[in-house]
């Protein structure tokens, strides 16, 4: 009886919050349920190492009845076609961030890697609250199953941000000299901001980026995070490397599962994957915050790596393009005014309390660095 109970609380908890349809869910079948998730991301990069503890967490609380085996980048279809492969079936599972879909609609970056000091003004912290809280989530899972009209369950996970202003083999001293630069950036609204302040975009696939430095077919480029950066080896074609960059200073992956392959899930199955997505996001957090540290170290003190500070006048500019931008897709879409609207007023309640608090954090970081 108790466990009838428990299921139908955990099935009760999962139509509530739109996770799921019992009236399609199937029985369990009887022996396990193997997945194939495939990620936007190389083999050994830190994300691959994130997705197996998802694949891992979900196989542990599970008792082995759901099974996911995580795929690099091009295993069974290209980074960019990941959502049409998992809508298709082709596979379950795919992992990319929303941003990638953006030649479909604007309003995927919003959700992923919303423009940094612009726009709504949310930190990490709060724009994750906004998702989990603040009517986030519902408007993502629209995106996908109505904007975009994917048949699929999505789910943000593990922060991988913010990102790294990025790579240059010669220091860009001034903002003019940046804005010279054929600059490998990540297609979407960041790309239209730099564009937008007079500079080159490139969009370069992430295996492409090595390449495209040696031959000199762009001068500079960002990738993820410095953890990423060292995994792929950037130093050995660019020395000089800045933190400090606007573009995505939130970056969030994301998955989403092929909606015939959740409906088939009990509701307890379902429960355990939203769950362990949720898990993630603080693995993702936790992780990055050291793996980070431990990368930039080692750039410095083993790679010979020259960290330098953003051109001066590149945070002004770049909040002066993102307001410009933001407001053009406003105006030419529904959907993204509706999704800017809602972080926009979600900010209006937690940013004033955020900046009162980063007072303190200012300080307890000043006091750190007294000898």
């Amino acid at each position: 009886m108790k466990k009838a109970v428990g299921f139908l609380v955990i099935a009760a908890f999962l139509v509530v919050f739109g996770l799921a349809d019992l009236s399609s869910a199937a029985l369990a079948p009887s022996g396990p349920i193997k997945w194939k998730l495939q990620s936007a991301n190389p083999a050994g990069a830190p994300q691959i190492e994130l997705l197996n503890k998802l694949a891992s967490n979900i196989d542990k609380m599970s008792a082995g009845r759901l099974k996911i085996e995580v795929l690099a980048s091009g295993a069974i279809v290209n980074p960019f076609e990941i959502l049409d492969g998992v809508n298709k079936g082709i596979i379950e599972c795919g992992q990319w961030w929303t941003h990638y879909s953006m030649g479909k609609n604007p309003s995927g970056s919003l959700f992923s890697s919303p423009l940094g000091g612009a726009g709504s003004g949310l930190d990490l912290m709060n724009h994750l609250s906004w998702y989990m809280n603040g009517g986030g989530r519902e408007l993502y899972v629209e995106y996908y199953t109505k904007i975009l009209k994917a048949d699929v369950m999505p789910f943000l996970i593990a922060p991988d941000g913010p990102e790294a202003f990025g790579w240059s083999k010669k220091q860009p001293k001034t903002l003019n000299d940046y804005l010279k630069m054929r600059y490998r950036m990540s297609s979407g609204l960041s790309s239209d901001v730099l564009k937008d302040m007079g500079g080159i975009p490139v969009n370069v696939a992430g295996q492409e980026l090595i390449p495209a430095l040696e031959r000199g077919v762009i001068d500079g480029g960002e990738w993820i995070n410095t953890a990423s950066d060292l995994k792929i080896g950037l130093y050995d074609v660019a020395k000089f490397y800045s933190l400090q960059g606007l573009h995505q200073a939130i970056g969030i992956m994301d998955i989403m599962i092929n909606g015939q392959a959740w409906r088939a899930l009990s509701p307890d199955l379902q429960a355990i994957v939203a769950t362990a997505c949720t898990q993630s996001i603080l693995d993702g957090m936790m992780y990055f915050v050291e793996e980070n540290a431990k990368a930039l170290n080692i750039l410095v003190k083993e790679k010979g790596v020259k960290v330098f500070d953003a051109p001066k006048g590149y945070s002004e500019a770049f909040i002066k393009s993102s307001k410009k931008v933001l407001a053009k897709f406003e105006e030419k879409d529904p959907f993204f005014k509706k999704v800017l609207d809602s972080q926009r007023s979600y900010a209006k309640l937690v940013v004033p309390f955020t900046k009162e608090t980063n007072k303190l954090m200012q300080l307890i970081s000043g006091a750190a660095e007294v000898k």
